[in-house]
């Protein structure tokens, strides 16, 4: 249900809007408010908000984001604080860090994942691993 509220609140209503047949190059976007992009941005983006990729945009560089659909083309690494979102439309190369996933059908990424909190060993860990 908290996805779903916040996915709604970044589709409806972004903070700041990269619009279609728009290009910027820049070195970074921070900020704690929502984004959405449908032009295409070059740079880096790190907002504690919600980021969204429409199926116009493209974005190269790295995305650092709470939540982030991605429906359009992506060259770049991303973390993701909560969700991360492929659409059907997403064409993504990069790699891949987030607490939750959903990957449409059709959508195409390559790159490595992790997904969840990382769990770190212990000696006892180890220990059951060798030992199987």
């Amino acid at each position: 249900m908290f996805f779903k509220k916040v996915a709604e609140q970044a589709l409806n209503a972004p903070n700041t809007v990269i619009g279609e047949g728009m290009t910027i190059e820049a070195i970074r976007i921070t900020g704690s408010e929502s984004v959405r992009v449908d032009g295409t941005y070059k740079g880096n983006i790190e907002i504690d908000g919600s980021l969204v990729l429409g199926d116009s945009g493209s974005i190269i560089g790295d995305v650092e984001a709470s939540y982030f659909l991605v429906a359009g083309e992506m060259t770049g690494n991303v973390k993701c604080n909560t969700q991360l979102h492929f659409a059907s439309t997403a064409k993504v190369i990069g790699d891949i860090e987030a607490q939750s996933l959903i990957v449409d059908e059709g959508s195409q990424v390559t790159g490595r994942y992790r997904i969840g909190e990382p769990k770190t060993l212990t000696r006892g860990d180890i220990k059951l691993i060798q030992e199987s």
